[in-house]
């Protein structure tokens, strides 16, 4: 990977000193430059998350030959419009979003020619149920469409009926994509289809990491309520993977802290950020390249955890 000297990662020194808003920070072990092949799955609930939260990471995993970026966006980040919106769905503009971002990427870890090659999408089938998947490049991305946690009406956010959090907590027997593609029976009905997603992406001849929210609350302050349930549900599939390593990224709460990241990698977060903003904009959605969304740049805070042992192989 290139660029490992400058690696983001950081791993906090004292939850108590970030709880009372310091960033005491150490910066963790390079990886080998020699030993960049492997998958990395990312895991989030909207499709702007990993954009803010965890680059220049994601770019750093996909960067080279022999990785592979694997982008898991659990909702529909539709806000309570389910499949309306004016003039397109407001759910395929943020999935445009995540998409532009992905093929900037992808182009950007090419300097001497762009990808340039069409982006495959379509209805996968993963543990009994309708999942859109999407390939491009050395990048997987996956839309599981189960509605947005929060509806909208102005300034009010109202919670979902059929969130995350309430099929997390059994309040909801069940929830459904917004487009009716899918319907899962219950919180590990969900799980296992995560789970599901790494086994059908991860090689057992290369190394594998998941990249979520940090779950600590202490760490993490005031995150959204769809971005800790995914994060929870990614620590149960984390146990059944012991040969992954998990690195957990602090989120909303980045707002607070120093800038951290620098050089090539400011470069690469502002250009991830602005290309998924593009998508919305020629989309005719709102814009969030505005000064609430754009406080999130050029923060990266995460703590890593090694493998803590080896995987079955795979079936087949």
């Amino acid at each position: 990977m290139r660029g490992e000297a400058h690696l983001k990662t950081r791993v906090f020194a004292a939850a108590g000193l970030l709880a009372a808003g310091c960033s005491s920070v150490t910066a963790a072990p390079a990886r080998d430059p020699h030993a960049s092949a492997g998958v990395s799955v990312f895991v989030v609930a909207h499709q702007d998350d990993w954009q803010l939260f965890m680059n220049p990471e994601a770019y750093k995993r996909m960067d080279e030959p022999g990785e592979k970026a694997v982008f898991v966006h659990v909702t529909a980040g539709d806000a309570g419009k389910g499949t309306g919106g004016e003039p397109a769905p407001y759910y395929l503009a943020r999935e445009e979003g995540a998409l532009r971002a992905v093929r900037f990427m992808a182009n950007a870890a090419n300097e001497t020619t762009g990808v340039a090659n069409a982006m495959h999408a379509a209805m996968t089938p993963v543990a009994g149920h309708q999942v859109q998947r999407a390939v491009y490049a050395n990048a997987v991305v996956y839309f599981l469409r189960l509605p947005d946690g929060n509806i909208v009406n102005g300034t009010v956010f109202t919670p979902h009926p059929l969130s995350l959090e309430r099929l997390r907590t059994g309040q909801t027997p069940y929830s459904e994509t917004i487009d009716g593609s899918a319907r899962y029976t219950g919180w590990d009905d969900l799980v296992g289809t995560l789970a599901a997603i790494v086994e059908a992406e991860r090689d057992p001849a290369l190394p594998l990491s998941l990249h979520i929210a940090e779950t600590d609350e202490q760490l993490n302050q005031r995150d959204h309520p769809d971005h800790r349930a995914t994060a929870l549900g990614m620590e149960t599939v984390a146990t059944r993977f012991p040969c992954a390593a998990v690195h957990r990224y602090v989120e909303y709460f980045t707002r607070t802290m120093p800038e951290n990241v620098t050089g090539k990698d400011y470069m690469v977060d502002v250009g991830t950020w602005a290309a998924t903003t593009s998508g919305l904009g020629d989309f005719r959605a709102p814009s969030t390249w505005e000064p609430g969304h754009n406080a999130w740049i050029g923060r990266s805070y995460s703590r890593s955890a090694p493998a803590q042992g080896t995987c079955a192989a795979k079936a087949g």
